[in-house]
Parts: structure tokens; C-alpha cells; sequence
């Protein structure tokens, strides 16, 4: 897709924060998209910057209707200072 594309060029799906590191540093990106990660991570950049472990997404409740299931319920990291 990059010889083809000469603009940014975003990818997403199935990358982890190693992952996404090497397709930006070897050229096969511009920027990643994480975002069932961000929806299970509130805190998803700091948890990158700590090397911190993820909290696991559930997709059955990605679209549900409930207000705050899967969406606000997720927690953070907890730091110390």
C-alpha cells in the first residue's frame, strides 16, 4: 500500500504496541489506530509509555445499549506516586 499511497498512511487492526512501534519505525506507517484498545484503555498512551498490560476488550458489548457497559466501566491504571 505505500508505493501506491503517498500521503499519511494509517493502519489499524490487530497491532500491539510492539507491533505498531515497528510499522511506524520501519516505514509501513505513518500512525497507528488502536481502537478496541482505547476502548478498553481509558489510558491507553500511558499504559504505552509504562509498558503497562492492557485490560482485555469484550466485543459483545462494543455496541450495546447500555450506557455504560463497555464504554465507561473499563478501568484505569493504578500509579503510585
Amino acid at each position: 500500500m505505500r508505493e501506491a499511497f503517498s500521503g499519511t498512511f494509517m493502519a489499524n487492526g490487530g497491532f500491539d504496541r510492539e507491533d505498531g512501534n515497528n510499522a511506524v519505525a520501519e516505514g509501513g506507517a505513518d500512525l497507528i489506530a488502536y481502537g478496541r484498545w482505547f476502548l478498553s484503555n481509558p489510558d491507553l498512551p500511558k499504559r504505552f509509555e509504562f509498558n503497562a498490560p492492557l485490560n482485555k476488550y469484550d466485543k459483545s458489548i462494543f455496541c450495546t445499549s447500555a450506557p455504560v457497559v463497555g464504554y465507561t466501566d473499563y478501568p484505569f491504571l493504578e500509579t503510585t506516586a
